[in-house]
């Protein structure tokens, strides 16, 4: 990536996405690669902004625009004037920006903002920032022609496998914790808990926690219980609130849904029609609209594409031919309470009742 925009003429103009699962080192490369860009290049400013606290247009260029002009007032300016004076800010530097848009998936009107800063060398701006968009998944508006015709590159972050996983883990507590106060049981417990999301952050607040556990309980050494304890006290093993928030307010419905099913049924796997009726019954409780089987099952692939789910076909001692789904390895009682609590926040006063 560093490569691909250094040059001997300055910055590469254009645009660059960095898309992956949470906790697969997505912003740490976004970081890092600006880091070492400033380094080549001296007439580089970066601004690093995230998009879960600035979630529209205005905020985010408000925000650039302060960044490098410090005293420009935050509020009270439209859309337009902020742009206007970026655009009259970079006609008056002979700098490049580079701009690091991180959790775009919060972000509202991303192809409004994304295409307004890709373009603001068609104004004052001698030149348009350099955009480096950071996302769980492919925002919609990437594959709009007037956007994608910018993209330099496309960087896809895989989830960690069990082995890095297994090297940071062990690398953190090397670094961090005392001699002798973990052993490779511990480090494999921790990876054994997160392995399923490949998600590092998740593998090392487990660790954190069990070390803090382990320290108010007396211990000199960390124990596999107090790692158990720690993945349990995180809420949902391998999902966080960070990556079930995101969801779009039906898939939300649905893993509800397939939790309480499962939840009340102790069963590891439900049917296709299970889900199906309980997701309808929630429709109902919360006052919207339920989709259709076809839309629903393209969800269900979906968010078992996003490691939410897993599914099969129903095999031998089942009656007829059904899709079953499950799970996996996250709790379904933690999972029901987690998203009760934010769709309770998202629709009140609907939910309610949940």
């Amino acid at each position: 990536m560093v490569n691909t925009l250094a040059s001997g003429y300055g910055l590469t103009e254009g645009l660059i996405l960095i898309r992956g699962e949470p906790g697969v080192g997505k912003t740490s490369v976004a970081k890092l690669s600006s880091a070492k860009l400033k380094e080549k290049l001296d007439s580089l400013d970066v601004v690093h902004i995230n998009c879960r606290t600035y979630r529209t247009p205005t905020s985010v260029v408000q925000r650039v625009v302060s960044s490098l002009l410090p005293g420009v007032p935050d509020r009270g300016l439209s859309y337009e004037e902020v742009v206007l004076i970026l655009e009259k800010v970079l006609s008056g530097e002979d700098r490049d920006l580079l701009i690091v848009l991180d959790e775009v998936d919060y972000l509202r009107d991303g192809d409004t903002l994304v295409y307004t800063l890709l373009r603001l060398h068609e104004g004052d701006a001698p030149k348009s920032p350099t955009l480096v968009v950071v996302a769980r998944w492919d925002p919609p508006y990437m594959m709009d022609d007037s956007i994608r015709s910018f993209m330099v590159t496309r960087l896809p972050l895989e989830k960690y496998t069990p082995e890095q996983l297994e090297a940071i883990v062990r690398y953190r507590a090397e670094e961090a914790l005392e001699e002798g106060s973990f052993d490779d049981e511990i480090v494999s417990k921790v990876v054994e808990l997160s392995e399923h999301m490949g998600n590092a952050r998740v593998a090392l607040k487990i660790l954190y926690l069990a070390a803090r556990l382990s320290e108010e309980a007396g211990l000199s050494k960390i124990t596999p219980d107090m790692v158990s304890e720690a993945a349990s006290r995180i809420g949902v093993i391998g999902i966080t609130e960070d990556s079930l928030t995101p969801l779009d307010l039906h898939d939300k419905i649905l893993l509800l849904a397939v939790s309480k099913r499962l939840a009340s049924s102790g069963r590891s796997w439900i049917k296709m029609g299970d889900l199906l009726e309980e997701y309808r019954l929630l429709c109902e409780e919360v006052g919207v609209l339920p989709y259709k089987y076809t839309a629903i099952w393209k969800r269900v692939r979906n968010l078992k594409n996003m490691g939410f789910l897993e599914a099969k076909k129903s095999g031998e001692g089942m009656k007829g031919q059904t899709t079953l789904i499950s799970l996996g390895s996250i709790p379904a009682d933690k999972l029901q309470e987690k998203l009760k609590e934010i769709l309770r926040e998202e629709l009140s006063p609907l939910a309610s009742n949940l």
